[in-house]
Order: structure tokens, then sequence, then C-alpha cells
């Protein structure tokens, strides 16, 4: 699985989104974190007070007015009991909160009057599972009837006990009778803070979109620059693009359209170069060509004629090659199984046999004459090279159509598949018309393939012979 995005939008709005949202989670946490905190210490302080009010209260009581007070103070999460003397009880080994345990005991000490004997223990204290800690805010009726109706349901119903930590404080009054406080600490003392969850969420959702239309409003300059180079390869003279945006933006634009510019010049220059030679080379050709008639030897004669033959067929191929780079020729839908079979009968006289294998149902968009020159190009080449048994399988995909001109013979060695497609270059190296022809056949047909968004490549078949495998957008 990858988890960096491919797309430079994609990485854009990773890192916005991580780096904004990861230290607003963080803050939240060192919020809730300083907020609990805070809450305990204010809660120890208040019940460390409370306690020290009680002990002050009841020391110059009698037993009788103690009883009642007691009686009327106990109630969760504090409960008092009075008794005779101290009972030691284990304390645990490991205290959850060793700070706030600390600072109660420190609060304790501040809060009782002076020269009262305290002892501060964490025990656990079983309570029915049921009940919670929320049932014990009901009325104060006295936490030994809370606890003891709590039990009584226990047995009847066989709810499970569950046990809670609290802090057991025991003080001595002055007449030496003992106070029993037991401070229950819930596990969890306040509720979740739901507006604050809320709040945070919209602020992350509303982070989430804003960076999306940041990231997208500062990457949509680059799609649209990427989207005009491909279109550069397909049509030269499209339309430039327009200046707007950032100051980089338009820069790159203008860089764009200048670029644009001269290659248009360069192709331009280069194809009236080729075409100025092309016509001074065919007045010198006819007139070679006029007196080679005038030759008696019928031998030399035809050697010449042979050779001015292919002095034309090279200029001819060289302005084929020039004009697939400058597509003049307008975009329109074409019917491919009607051209293919088109070819199948403009070839036949020409020695160009081939089968048709597949069915194309929806039409493509290109250029109906270069798209023709290209595959007869391919035709011509498989069947020269291919022993005359060429057959063409066509298979449409989600987005193109794929078309494959296959044909028998001998393979292309692997290093060479690629160097074919050079213009002039060709696997046999006598440079004979009968062996091969020009060696531009190939150039022009990849250089319609990727004018149409498409391309050409060739492979080895397992059983031998080759595969020209064209690929051709179906818009």
């Amino acid at each position: 699985m990858r988890l960096i995005p491919e797309s430079l939008y994609g990485r854009l709005l990773a890192i916005l989104l991580i780096g904004l949202m990861v230290p607003q989670l963080l803050s939240a946490l060192v919020h809730l974190y300083d907020r609990d905190t805070v809450l305990h210490q204010t809660m120890g302080a208040g019940s460390a007070e409370r306690i020290g009010s009680i002990v002050e209260l009841l020391d110059p009581m009698t037993d009788i007015e103690r009883e009642k007070m007691v009686e009327a103070l106990n109630g969760f999460p504090l409960e008092v009991v009075l008794t005779s003397k101290y009972i030691k009880f284990h304390k645990q080994k490991e205290v959850e909160n060793e700070q706030l345990y600390l600072l109660f005991k420190e609060y304790l000490q501040k809060s009782l009057p002076p020269g009262h004997e305290a002892h501060v223990e964490v025990v656990e204290t079983v309570i029915p599972v049921a009940v919670g800690y929320e049932d014990m805010n009901g009325p104060h009726t006295g936490m030994r009837e809370m606890m003891s109706h709590r039990m009584r349901m226990q047995n009847m119903w066989g709810m499970e006990q569950q046990k809670v930590k609290s802090f057991h404080v025991q003080v001595r009054l002055s007449d030496g009778v003992w106070v029993d406080f037991h401070y229950h600490i819930p596990k969890k003392v306040f509720a979740w803070p739901t507006r604050m969850v809320v709040a945070l969420s919209l602020l992350l959702f509303s982070v989430l979109i804003l960076t999306w239309i940041a990231v997208r409003w500062v990457t949509r300059p680059l799609s649209l620059l990427s989207d005009a180079a491909e279109a550069l390869g397909k049509d030269i003279r499209r339309s430039p693009l327009e200046i707007n945006g950032p100051k980089e933006v338009r820069q790159a634009a203008e860089a764009f359209n200048t670029m644009q510019q001269r290659l248009s010049r360069y192709i331009g220059d280069r194809a009236r170069i080729l075409s100025a030679v092309s016509h001074d080379l065919k007045t010198p050709i006819t007139r070679l060509r006029l007196r080679s008639e005038m030759l008696e030897d019928d031998r030399i004669r035809a050697d010449i004629e042979t050779d001015l033959d292919h002095m034309e067929e090279m200029v001819v191929s060289t302005l084929d090659f020039m004009r697939g780079t400058e597509n003049p020729e307008p975009m329109q839908q074409i019917d491919m199984q009607a051209l293919l079979e088109s070819l199948q009968e403009d070839l036949e006289p020409l020695g160009i046999r081939f089968d048709i294998k597949g069915q194309v149902t929806e039409p493509i968009r290109g250029r109906l004459v270069q798209l023709k020159r290209c595959l007869t190009n391919l035709l011509e080449n498989g069947t020269r090279h291919g022993g005359g048994r060429v057959w063409v399988k066509l298979d449409e995909l989600d987005d193109r159509l794929l078309i494959v001109v296959n044909s028998d013979g001998a393979t292309i060695p692997a290093e060479e598949l690629e160097k074919v497609f050079e213009p002039f270059y060709r696997v046999e190296k006598s440079r004979s018309r009968e062996s091969g022809g020009t060696g531009l056949g190939l150039s022009i047909a990849r250089n319609i393939a990727r004018a149409h968004g498409g391309e050409l490549i060739l492979k080895n078949r397992p059983e031998g012979g080759v595969a020209a495998e064209l690929e051709i957008p179906r818009s």
C-alpha cells in the first residue's frame, strides 16, 4: 500500500492537513490533561477543606450531637463514620495518581485544626456494578444505608461487584474519638467535554474544506499547464494559454506560449526548407530522367532510372515525415472498422492482404488521412518482413483502442526494437530497395500515433514474427 500520494495535489493536501490537524489534536489533548489536573486539584482541595471543617465542627460536640451531625453530613462521595479506635488498613503498593495523593495529603494537613492526628491511606471499596457512581448522587440518606441497600439488591439479582479506589482519612478528635472519612475517587470524575469535542470537530472540518480549496486553487494552474503540454503534442498550433493568475503562474504560461511559438516557427521553417529542397530536386531529377531516355545502352538506362526512382521516393517520404509533425488535417469521428475494411480492398492489388480479428463498436476521434497512412505503413512493413501473412487484431479498452498488426517471419533483435523508429534506420544494413524501404515508414507511423495522443511500439511474438501495437485514445 502506497502511503505517499503520487500527485502534487495529494501531497500538498496531506502536508497541510497533517500540519494543521495534528497540532490541533495535540493541543486539545494537552488542554484536556490540564483541565483534568486543575479539576482534580480543585476537587482535592475542596474535599480536604470540607474534612477540616467537619473535624472543627465535630470537635466541641457531645456524642449525641456528633451522631446526629454525622448522619446529616454522610453522603457520596464523602462517607463519614465515628469509631472508637484507629483501624489500620493496608496501603496499596501503587497509587494511580501519586501526585494527586500527595497533594490531597498536603491540603488536608493545612485544613485540619492544629493538634489533630490524621492518617491518609488509599483503599478499595466494593460497590455493585449496576449502581455506578451516578446513583450515589441521590439524597443524603447515609452511606451505610446506601451500601446496605445496594448489597441487598446485589444478593437479590446476583450483580457483580466492582472495586473502586478511595482516600481513607482517619482523624482523632480532642476527646480521643476517631472520625473515619471515605472519599471515593471515581474513574471518570468528569463527563466527556462534548461541547469542546463538537467545537474541535467543526474546526477540523473547516480546516479540511479550506485546505482543499486552497490546494485546489494552487495546483489547478499546474493541471492546466500539464493538459496544455499534452495537447501541444497533438496540435502545435493550438490556442496559447491565458495569462492570468499569480505571478509565478503568469510567468510559466508566458514561457510555455513562447516555447510553443518557437517550436511552431522551427517546424514551419524546416518544412518550408524541405519543401523548397524537394521542389528544387524535382527539376534535376526530371532532367536526368529525360536524358536517360537518350541513352542507347538499356542496362545503364535501367540502372539510372532505378536510382532516380529511389531518390524521388526518398524525397516524397521525407516530406510525408515532415507533414506528420505539422498536423494540418482537422479532427473527426472515424470508424476504424470501416477504415480497415477499405484498406483491405485498396491494398490487395498491391499484394498486401490481411485479416481482421475483433470488432470496433464505437468511433474514435482522429485525422483520417494520417491514420490511414499510419496503418498502411504498418501493413506494408509487416508484409515486407513477415513472410506475407499479416492479420490485424482489434481490442476496445476503457479509454482507448488497441490495434495490433501481427506478422509472421523473423523477429527483431531486442536491442533494435526501439531503434527501428529512428528516421532512415534499417535493421537490414545493405540499404537495398528490394530488402527494405527508405527507413521512414515506422517513424512516420509513430509520429502520427503520438500526434493523436497515442503510442506505437513493436514486440517480438513468442511463436515468431513481430507485433506492432498501436494505441489510439477515443477522444
